[in-house]
């Protein structure tokens, strides 16, 4: 094969092209590292015009990158130079590598500064400081800036503070100001950018809104929507067309058609006032009342066109309420009175960046974005009139190099864009830019990558071979077989839009076959197939359609209703990513085993769980639950979470061992330590200690404790104090790795942890925080103190650090990892898994959004109102930024997918699968080839993109079925893609857990069949032991307490059931909050406490019943609505009553006495009357309604509001006898008194009822 057959043609064109600006669009899998390479060798071992290697620039994302791409011209110079051995240029070129600048934005920037330290002022012997340590400085220098500002007493600085800051401190306002200054790091200019955006606030009066930036982008999201709207409409005529009884729908439908017309009408064309004109446009739209129908009318239609309508009136409401809200005086007023405090959070952040950048010169250093202004900095100068030219040094750079080559050039953002234009952009003398990258990959926009730099390129290059700007596709994938390539381009042909993605997905962006798989010549594997979709609905089946109608409380009853064996939908999915990946696993029905190509082998062989990856949008809750799940089901699985380093015990333990160090009047951390085996104190010893002293500190009492000298903790607790001593007097004097080191050394913990289980990573872990710790020793801060200050820094602010990683890339297990870290990695088997995720929209809510185009998007505070509402501005950006988010996810998607070289799959969960496909339908429902932008930019996750994709396939009847949609209106294409969908329910997934049964009992029928041996001696010992039962075990099922209410409902149950058991758990019972008693009304059983209320503190002296109500009212002590269910007639009956009058004759009236007597278990449990538990006694709690007394003893009354129904009056008796005996018996043990009378008295009729 020759050197040019190797190449597609695409592919040689970008080795050998020579235009002065050449952009390489390289979809994923197009050999575009492999195509830079060679471009490189060529340029150098051209025999005609050889470049040396040190004069050209190559640029890389990452600095492995870097390593790769130096090993990778290493190698192929080599091979060249074992061609041509005798060739004085190639071992030129070999020599001088180790000079090229092959190398990442932040090392070349590194390099310039270095070299022109003298040109910006600083110190020539500077270091990159650590991120944390720069967080730290930060975080000092803003403190300041904050702390001047109170005492300068700015008033503005305080305005600003009412409206943004928190209600407790300023931490809400100082991670704004921190938010700021990271983002403006991305600007060439920060202060010029802060300055114009801040001004920008400032419009002149009189100004159309429609004209400025942020309406400009209103306008645009609205024309989309309406566009829309009139597709939705559009569709519904077309439903109408043929619907029976529907004919009178037409003419209101065409009128909303007509006024969706004449507001794009305004929106295309150029006006006056455009933005007023349109809101009163928008105000003035009305929807006409649908005619009634005749009852030949056929419903489904119906139900379909009416849905469409109120889905356009809801988003006509939007337009109305959340965009197009005032007209443009309103708006321009709310943005003036926004400008003072937009300017002075401006002063903040420049005020912390110029005390930022002392600090950091004090202690020479510089942080990665120094890196990028300093070289800028040096490469530029300013003319009089503000603009920017080439500095001397640049055109020295311009003069070194003969090309600049950027890799993933899609990341770059306008700082590295506009360095790279100073080196190269001028005469035809310059160096030409080669720039390599995909667009369609472009997923780091949160580290503010700017994907329009390669866009807007990619859009005004020409094809044309010779033009001075180029543009060249690499469209061949090299990677992937038939069958993935061909889903990724039905999906993306249909989904990627200039209006949802940034660029128009068509043909020339398309994938197009290139790999090399040899032909499957075995019958007992198969290899490839169809590309999976598993749909998974976590609602159980008989739920699916009870929601609809149900009330609120129908559906709190569901929810409360939960069963241990219910499953929330993420385990739900890893149960059936683990069932699939052991499928794989496994033969198929005909005996075959999937296989893979090995490229190392040259051939095929069964897939291992090395081979399969399972992908996510994010690791975060996710892949504890898929690693959990997976390894119950026996598959080995890793996980990259990058999280989990200081929630593991041994590091935990360590740092309370520092903390400790640091200061031993720390109870937890010295808890944690002294319960370690470093002390190893058993709970008992734990107890004793505390016992020592109970209100001193754990130091003092641990002090004490080893004075005493008795007993095995004293001497453990002098033996750690001891060394306690030693470790804190070297503290002082030693760096606090060395120390860390040493802890490990003197406790032995470093080799206590390698004998536990999971071993190795335990001690992994370990090293890696002494690393953390040698690394900040070198930073400017020192000292233990300050090291654990980091490490709750680091815990705070970036929340968590990664285990360590001890895994091999040769370890057979299955890896999970998000699809950000997938990027530039391929695997045999990948599984998509999370799709019905929801998209993460979070930073479209905090209070001052921000964009590099539109500037500040704050909230509008009204602080002596208390009232905040977002500003025209901010909806502005929240529509550009939810464009630009979703556009990234629909990027990262692509990116997931593109990974797999053999077989895909997707997995996803919805709630009701139904549902889900009804509203795909709705997207799907287009006779055009791609589905529309908006329906697009509404969707909520990526299954949402996928599944209206799906249903267009003409193979897809399976999903189109699953709601019986027979009259599908939307294009169907015949695509050669090949699909296997399959809809899953939870009790599919459920049933995996039946194996595991399964597997019990046959283990337990082979335990059966074994033959019967021998009995030993020890059998009648063992069998004593193992069938050894606690005596007490009646007593353990006994509740401690009892009330006296309970023990009524106990006994009644006991009159209609022969056996009845107390319930082991008492339920509590929860006061219901007034909103609800309000809202709902009050019990039988809450009205009944009122009265019980009301008869407690009544002054039975006064006759005026209803005033004293309302006094209750006006003390707050009832809600008006519960005195109106208090009947004071019936009160007045009581004490007119013969049991009244001799109560309120009584000198000693007793009410709501409560008591708590104790009795023996046996009288309400029979069956603990043996003699193990006979001497068990249990609380009995109650509360007297009320007693009076005579002088011949203690008469007992208690009031019931219970309904009556004629002649159940002794059931009544009956109900109620028990607890009124226990009610005289307490009375009795209280007073020491005769309980003479008992009585119930009956509010319902006046009824008495003695006992």
């Amino acid at each position: 094969m020759s050197e040019r057959t190797k190449w597609t043609d695409e592919q040689w064109e970008a080795i050998t092209g020579n235009e002065k600006s050449l952009l390489v669009s390289a979809a994923a899998g197009a050999g575009k590292t492999a195509v830079l390479v060679e471009r490189i060798i060529r340029k150098i071992t051209d025999e005609e015009n050889p470049v040396d290697i040190d004069r050209l620039l190559v640029v890389t994302f990452t600095n492995a990158a870097a390593t790769e791409m130096r090993e990778r011209i290493a190698q192929a110079i080599s091979e060249k130079l074992e061609e041509n051995p005798g060739s004085a240029n190639i071992q030129r070129q070999l020599t001088l590598l180790g000079k090229a600048c092959i190398t990442t934005i932040h090392s070349f920037c590194l390099e310039v500064i270095r070299s022109n330290f003298q040109q910006i002022n600083i110190d020539p012997g500077f270091r990159i400081a650590d991120e944390t340590e720069s967080r730290l400085m930060k975080l000092e220098a803003l403190d300041e800036v904050f702390e001047e500002q109170y005492e300068n007493e700015n008033e503005d600085f305080f305005e600003l503070l009412e409206c943004y800051g928190g209600n407790r401190d300023d931490r809400a306002l100082q991670d704004m100001v921190l938010n700021l200054y990271d983002f403006i790091q991305s600007s060439p200019w920060p202060e010029e950018w802060l300055e114009k955006m801040t001004e920008s606030m400032n419009i002149p009066d009189g100004t159309d809104f429609g004209k400025t930036l942020w309406g400009s982008v209103l306008l645009s999201s609205v024309k989309i929507e309406l566009e829309g709207l009139k597709e939705m409409i559009s569709r519904a005529l077309e439903i109408l067309k043929d619907a029976s009884g529907l004919e009178k729908y037409r003419a209101v439908y065409m009128e909303d058609l007509a006024n969706v017309d004449a507001l794009l009408k305004l929106l295309n064309e150029e006006s006056e006032m455009q933005w007023d004109r349109i809101f009163n446009a928008l105000q003035g739209f009305e929807f006409a009342t649908l005619p009634r129908c005749g009852r030949e009318v056929d419903k489904d239609k119906q139900e379909i066109v009416k849905k469409i309508r109120d889905d356009v009136k809801q988003r006509i409401r939007k337009f109305r309420e959340k965009v197009i809200t005032s007209v443009s005086n309103e708006i321009i007023s709310d943005l003036k009175a926004l400008y003072p405090k937009m300017k002075c959070l401006a002063n903040l952040v420049k005020q912390l960046a110029e005390k930022y950048a002392e600090k950091k010169n004090r202690k020479s250093v510089v942080d990665f974005n120094d890196l990028e202004h300093f070289c800028l900095e040096i490469l530029t100068e300013r003319k009089e009139d503000g603009s920017i030219i080439p500095s001397r040094t640049a055109i020295s750079y311009r003069e070194r190099f003969a090309e600049i080559l950027v890799d993933e050039y899609q990341d770059s953002n306008l700082v590295q864009e506009t360095i790279i234009n100073m080196i190269s952009k001028g005469d035809d003398a310059s160096p030409g830019v080669f720039m390599v990258g995909d667009v369609k990959q472009s997923i780091y926009r949160f580290r503010q990558a700017r994907p329009e730099l390669f866009l807007e390129k990619y859009n005004t290059y020409l094809p044309d071979k010779g033009s001075p700007c180029r543009k060249i596709i690499l469209s061949r994938n090299f990677r992937s077989r038939r069958e993935v390539i061909d889903a990724v381009n039905f999906l993306f042909k249909q989904i990627m839009s200039t209006g949802a993605g940034e660029l128009d997905y068509t043909d020339a962006e398309a994938l197009n076959f290139g790999a090399v798989f040899d032909e499957n010549a075995k019958e007992d594997i198969t290899v490839g197939g169809e590309v999976e979709f598993h749909l998974i609905q976590t609602e159980d089946e008989d739920k699916n359609f009870t929601f609809e109608n149900e009330g609120e409380e129908g559906r709190q009853a569901d929810e409360g209703e939960e069963d241990e064996e219910m499953l929330d939908s993420i385990q739900c999915e890893a149960r059936l990513v683990g069932r699939r990946i052991l499928e794989l696993m496994k033969p198929d029905e005909n005996g075959r085993y999937f296989s893979v190509f090995d490229k190392a082998k040259n051939e095929y062989r069964r897939v291992e769980y090395r081979d399969v990856v399972i992908l996510l949008r994010t690791t975060r809750n996710w892949a504890e639950v898929f690693v959990d799940e997976l390894s119950v089901m026996g598959i080995p699985v890793f996980a990259d979470t990058g999280t989990g380093f200081f929630k593991t015990v041994e590091v935990q333990v360590m740092l309370s061992l520092l903390q400790i160090i640091d200061n031993p009047l720390q109870d937890i951390p010295l808890l944690s330590v002294l319960r370690s085996p470093i002390v190893g104190f058993t709970t008992d010893e734990l107890a004793e200690l505390r016992l020592v002293d109970k209100k001193a500190l754990l130091f003092d009492a641990l002090k004490k404790l080893a004075e005493s000298g008795q007993g095995e903790a004293a001497g453990k607790a002098s033996a750690f104090l001891e060394n306690l001593q030693k470790w804190r007097e070297m503290s002082l004097y030693m760096s606090t790795d060395r120390l860390l080191w040493q802890l490990y050394n003197d406790t032995g913990y470093y080799s206590i942890v390698g004998a536990m289980p999971a071993g190795e990573q335990r001690q992994a872990n370990l090293r890696i925080l002494y690393e953390r710790a040698r690394q900040f020793e070198e930073t400017s801060y020192k000292g233990l103190f300050n090291f654990i200050n980091f490490i709750d820094k680091l815990k705070s602010s970036r929340g968590d650090m990664g285990s360590a990683k001890i895994l091999s890339e040769n370890d057979n297990v299955v890896r999970i990892m998000s699809i950000h870290k997938s990027k530039g990695l391929e695997f045999p088997v990948v599984i998509v898994a999370g799709c019905g995720k929801k998209f993460n929209l979070q930073d479209m809510n905090k209070s001052i959004l921000l964009h590099h185009e539109l500037g500040f998007g704050p909230d509008v505070v009204d602080h002596k109102l208390r009232l905040s509402w977002p500003s025209v501005a901010k909806q502005a950006i929240r529509e550009k930024i939810k464009a630009e988010t979703l556009s990234e996810e629909m990027r990262i998607l692509y990116v997931a997918l593109t990974r797999a070289r053999e077989k895909l799959v997707i997995t996803g969960a919805v709630k009701n699968a139904r549902k889900a496909v009804e509203k795909w339908l709705d997207s799907a429902s287009v006779q055009e080839s791609r589905l529309s932008a908006y329906d697009m930019l509404s969707g909520a996750n990526y299954l949402d993109w996928i599944g209206p994709a799906l249903l267009r396939h003409k193979n897809c009847g399976g999903l189109r079925d699953c709601v019986g949609s027979a009259g599908f209106r939307g294009l169907l294409i015949d695509d050669p893609s090949v699909w296997s969908v399959k809809i899953w329910n939870k009790t599919d997934v459920q049933s995996s857990g039946v194996s595991e049964e399964q597997g019990e009992s046959e283990f337990i029928k082979w335990l059966d069949s074994l033959e019967k041996e021998e009995p030993s001696e020890y059998a009648e010992e063992t069998a004593r032991r193992l069938s050894w039962s606690y005596p007490y075990v009646k007593a353990s099922k006994v509740p401690a307490k009892v009330s006296v209410t309970e023990l009524k409902r106990r006994y009644n149950e006991m009159v209609s059931e022969d056996v009845m058991q107390f319930p082991d758990y008492m339920p509590v019972l929860v006061k219901k909050p007034m909103f609800l008693e309000e809202k709902k009304g009050l019990t039988y059983a809450e009205k009944g406490t009122i009265l019980h209320f009301v008869m407690q503190h009544l002054d039975y002296g006064r006759e005026d019943i209803e005033a004293q109500i309302e006094e209750m009212v006006a003390k707050d002590l009832l809600t008006p609505q519960q005195a109106q269910s208090v009947d004071a007639a019936r009160i007045r009956r009581f004490l007119n009553s013969p049991l009244g009058k001799r109560m309120l004759a009584s000198k000693s009236i007793n009410r709501e006495v409560p008591f708590n007597i104790e009795i023996p278990c046996h009288e309400l449990y029979r069956d603990m009357e043996d003699e193990a538990c006979h001497g068990e006694t249990l609380l009995l709690q109650g509360v007297v309604d009320c007693y009076f007394e005579e002088p011949d003893g203690i008469v007992l009354v208690d009031y019931k509001t219970d309904y009556v129904a004629p002649g159940n009056v002794e059931t009544i008796r009956e109900r109620y006898k028990v607890q009124i005996l226990y009610y005289a018996r307490a009375l009795e043990m209280l007073t020491g008194k005769k309980v003479k009378e008992k009585y119930i008295y009956l509010f319902w009729d006046g009824r008495i009822l003695g006992f």
